[in-house]
């Protein structure tokens, strides 16, 4: 399987990339967010988008086996935050979700062959020796890994929703949003309203449906004043969210805007007691601006220790 990784600012930029050396055949098979260029304790990384994408199973000669290191990796560290699998397809604008469907599924034979072939070798070597180079066991351990990964991967895309049929304006956008964590049924809804009320000249230029969409969003989403909203002498902000959306980024922006800007006294409080890295950060980050800082577990302790900084 030809495999490519990209490392771009965002998708229509990878599509670019893919389209020039895989072909508008090709297909996005998984995408995350990574971190790059990070700062002190990490926590001022550039947020990067790194796309994996295989060439169309056309373009390849029919091999029973897929390398296991042919990927390309265009971008800089391996350095990476949560793994998020992608639920799109990169197919031409007139081509059926069926036939990519249909495609994948040719490219999971070779690959489901190869890994019963690593199955069936590890039970053989397990059995025939005990005293199996270590090296050599984690080395097919590790391969085993990948081509479990790989599966993954494309099981889950073949089982995926079907994309709507847009215009490709249109469906970049939808792909946008869904990376970027929007339900798969609010980004369908926001990409159909604005095919229904854009009219096609417009759709034609990327800059006007993201507008479009963007003021779309502003009106279906509240914005609250932020800080100043708040009316208690004693101001308490709660950050929560999965791993890799910014919390401990703007926990720092807010902390330093406190400080520095309306001279408040503040202090950190982690509830995080399964990540100690995340912990550590906050921890080295209230250590430099020479805030309190506290982690807790029990909702008791959390009361105690806010009545402590009144």
């Amino acid at each position: 399987m030809n495999l490519k990784r990209y490392r771009v600012n965002n998708i229509k930029e990878a599509l670019k990339f893919i389209k020039r050396d895989l072909g508008s055949d090709a297909m996005i098979v998984s995408t995350r967010q990574v971190k790059e260029n990070t700062g002190a304790f990490g926590l001022f990384g550039k947020t990067m988008l790194e796309v994996t994408a295989s060439a169309s199973e056309k373009k390849k000669d029919n091999r029973s086996s897929v390398p296991t290191k042919a990927l390309e990796t265009y971008g800089g560290s391996s350095e990476t935050s949560e793994t998020v699998l992608a639920d799109t397809f990169l197919t031409p604008r007139n081509k059926s979700v069926l036939s990519v469907r249909d495609e994948t599924r040719k490219m999971m034979l070779p690959i489901q062959k190869e890994l019963q072939g690593i199955r069936i070798t590890l039970g053989d070597l397990s059995s025939q020796s005990d005293g199996l180079d270590k090296h050599l066991m984690g080395e097919l351990k590790h391969e085993l890994g990948e081509m479990r990964h790989m599966m993954h991967i494309l099981a889950t895309h073949t089982g995926s929703i079907t994309e709507p049929d847009l215009p490709e304006n249109l469906l970049l956008l939808y792909q946008q949003m869904k990376f970027s964590g929007m339900e798969e049924r609010f980004s369908r809804r926001l990409v159909m309203e604005a095919q229904l009320n854009m009219t096609t000249e417009d759709i034609e230029n990327f800059a006007y449906v993201k507008i479009f969409i963007a003021r779309m969003l502003m009106k279906i989403i509240k914005i609250t004043r932020g800080m100043e909203g708040l009316k208690s002498p004693q101001k308490i902000v709660a950050l929560l969210g999965p791993t890799g959306v910014g919390k401990t980024t703007t926990l720092a922006k807010i902390a330093s805007e406190q400080m520095l800007k309306y001279k408040r006294k503040v202090a950190l409080i982690s509830v995080d007691t399964n990540h100690s890295s995340a912990a550590e950060q906050i921890r080295s980050f209230a250590k430099k601006i020479k805030a309190p800082f506290s982690v807790v577990k029990y909702k008791a302790e959390m009361n105690r220790i806010i009545d402590s900084y009144e």
